[in-house]
């Protein structure tokens, strides 16, 4: 249902959950009471009243802090973005020592396997999938980082220099495609679907009708709101809120040497 989400704008999500929240706790409740003639009594009321306070006052917390947590998994995949970059970027100006055909050619395998991880992978990983043009690129750039043969002093330390970054390059690409298992724990959401579900039900007994159309309707509206922001936030690679490449695009054009596909 979560990943569903993911394929609609923002705007759509929030519309949905607001439109549901309004049938559900104030259209249905409304219509269901009048039909029925159901009037609730003043100690029936004043309880549902309290509860619903605890209950709406637990929720918004209890969305708050899923929503921070969500936050954090999103800091730390673009933190491994930026890590990214920064790494490729200075395998691709340590080969900048080697100026003979091989190291030029390397720096351009070097600029197309961070191409390739914005247009190839990046794209994948949102069905936590890895692109295998993307790896076998990497796989060159190692191969040939391993064959570049240092002719100075100068380059023995650029050399040590690309081969310690690509060995970086190698675990920080491991630790993105791993990210993209990382998600709100399912207890978050059992717990978020269950006060939600207690909330719908202790709304119905507010009283008098006009008092649960504004007092529920105000609650639903601003808990609706949370709830769009951390749907819309729980897609790590996937939906409007996902987390791009950004760090990565901006560091291609720095990068040295001819494009190699």
């Amino acid at each position: 249902m979560i990943d569903w989400f993911h394929t609609l704008p923002n705007a759509v999500i929030g519309l949905l959950i607001g439109l549901t929240a309004i049938i559900g706790c104030i259209v249905a409740p409304v219509y269901i009471r009048r039909r029925l003639k159901w009037e609730v009594s003043g100690d029936v009321a004043k309880g549902a009243e309290e509860a619903f306070k605890i209950t709406a006052s637990m929720t918004m917390a209890l969305l708050a802090f899923s929503l921070v947590q969500v936050q954090s998994l999103h800091r730390s995949v673009e933190d491994l973005a930026a890590r990214e970059s920064t790494i490729i970027l200075k395998v691709s100006r340590a080969l900048g020592a080697f100026d003979d055909p091989a190291g030029i050619a390397l720096r351009g395998q070097v600029q197309a396997y961070a191409r390739s991880v914005v247009t190839d992978e990046w794209p994948l990983l949102a069905r936590g999938e890895r692109s295998e043009k993307t790896t076998s690129l990497l796989a060159g750039v190692v191969k040939g980082a391993g064959q570049l043969q240092p002719a100075t002093p100068a380059q023995q330390i650029a050399l040590s220099e690309v081969r310690g970054g690509l060995t970086q390059v190698v675990d920080v690409r491991e630790a993105r495609l791993a990210a993209t298992s990382l998600s709100l724990a399912p207890y978050f959401w059992g717990a978020i679907g269950a006060v939600l579900v207690i909330l719908v039900v202790i709304g119905w007994f507010q009283g008098p009708l006009p008092k649960l159309m504004v007092y529920v309707g105000g609650v639903t509206m601003a808990i609706s709101i949370l709830l769009t922001l951390l749907i819309a936030a729980s897609g790590i690679f996937a939906g409007e809120s996902r987390v791009t490449p950004t760090a990565l695009e901006k560091m291609i054009p720095l990068l040295g040497g001819p494009s190699a596909e």
